[in-house]
């Protein structure tokens, strides 16, 4: 029988799926249209499908986002959706095969919320599954740290929720988590173009101006042609949208991020704070490719900080060492 090795990292924006040897093969949003007729509700379209259904429903027709904060609010609508990513990329004709499968979790999660994710992959059928913290995997792209036995601080900036931890030789020393994000983001960026510019915008805009032109460089020039609904001449329009039009919502939002993180870093040990000063600040995640951010960070902080490559997948590339060392993975497992 064929065995299939997955890692897979459920966000709230988007699930994304690495196989062994071959790197992403799925990435879509975590969404799935539905339609009510009052007593249950139908799932009509999953994930890249479901997205291009916005803005062109029927009355009874809506959108589901299943984990929101990392946390599983319905888990059907999370397994069906699931079962329809990976059967796009586990193919088969007459024996389905094993499928071996890391699944990346949020720090911070409550017994019942992490006994949710066990229901939802268990549900599925996959052969064998390990429940590996996210900022645990993304820890193993720096081996050199991971061998000599030094603390490293990461923050992952997701979507929806920004986690924190200290890490040392593949065990969380400690973490903790806040509902901040690009999504965050996205909302106070609506927010701001409506008080001061009374331009109403939906949060998909909002997401593609933070993604083209948001940036904490109070000197950045960027700026973008956007479609609005104008409020003071009632009429949809394009309006250019400037970056230094929008840096006050970034700001606020990121700042909030960065006082929690100095909170944390002053109640590390002096032996901590010290490894960490000496390698600095680990950034990945989406929502930690805002421009500027780096510099940001650093100039309050006082200390190196510097953005993963690949920020979004990071923590799954690095899945690959599990995948070759049974061992390792096991460790990381058990003693967390």
């Amino acid at each position: 029988m064929s065995v299939y090795e997955f890692c897979v990292d459920m966000g709230s924006n988007f699930t994304t799926i690495y196989k062994k040897n071959l790197g992403v093969v799925l990435r879509e949003p975590t969404t799935a249209l539905v339609s009510s007729n009052g007593r249950s509700l139908k799932v009509l379209k999953v994930g890249l499908l479901a997205q291009k259904n916005i803005g062109k429903t029927s009355g009874n027709e809506f959108f589901v986002n299943p984990v929101s904060e990392g946390i599983i609010k319905n888990i059907e609508l999370t397994k069906k959706i699931l079962t329809e990513f990976f059967s796009k990329v586990v193919n088969y004709r007459l024996v389905k095969p094993a499928i071996k499968l890391i699944v990346l979790i949020p720090v911070a999660l409550k017994k019942e919320e992490y006994e949710d994710y066990k229901k939802v992959f268990y549900g599925i059928g996959f052969a064998k599954i390990d429940f590996v913290y996210n900022v645990l995997a993304c820890s193993l792209i720096d081996l050199g740290n991971y061998n000599l036995g030094k603390a490293s601080l990461l923050i992952n900036i997701g979507a929806s929720k920004t986690e924190i931890a200290t890490i040392n030789n593949g065990k969380i020393l400690d973490a903790c988590s806040l509902n901040l994000g690009g999504n965050t983001v996205d909302k106070f960026i609506v927010q701001k173009l409506s008080s001061s510019k009374n331009y109403s915008i939906t949060t998909n805009s909002a997401k593609k101006i933070k993604e083209e032109i948001g940036s904490l460089y109070e000197t950045d020039k960027s700026s973008m042609e956007v479609f609005v609904y104008d409020k003071n001449i009632n009429s949809q329009c394009s309006k250019i949208i400037y970056a230094h039009d929008l840096i006050k919502p970034i700001y606020e939002c990121y700042f909030k991020i960065l006082q929690v993180i100095q909170a944390f870093f002053n109640s590390c040990s002096n032996e901590i704070a010290q490894d960490i000063k000496n390698d600095g600040i680990i950034l990945y995640g989406g929502a930690s490719q805002i421009s500027g951010l780096e510099k940001f960070f650093k100039n309050i902080l006082n200390m190196t900080v510097f953005v993963l490559d690949n920020p979004e997948t990071v923590a799954l590339m690095s899945c690959e060492k599990l995948f070759n060392d049974n061992e390792l993975l096991e460790k990381i497992v058990d003693e967390n």
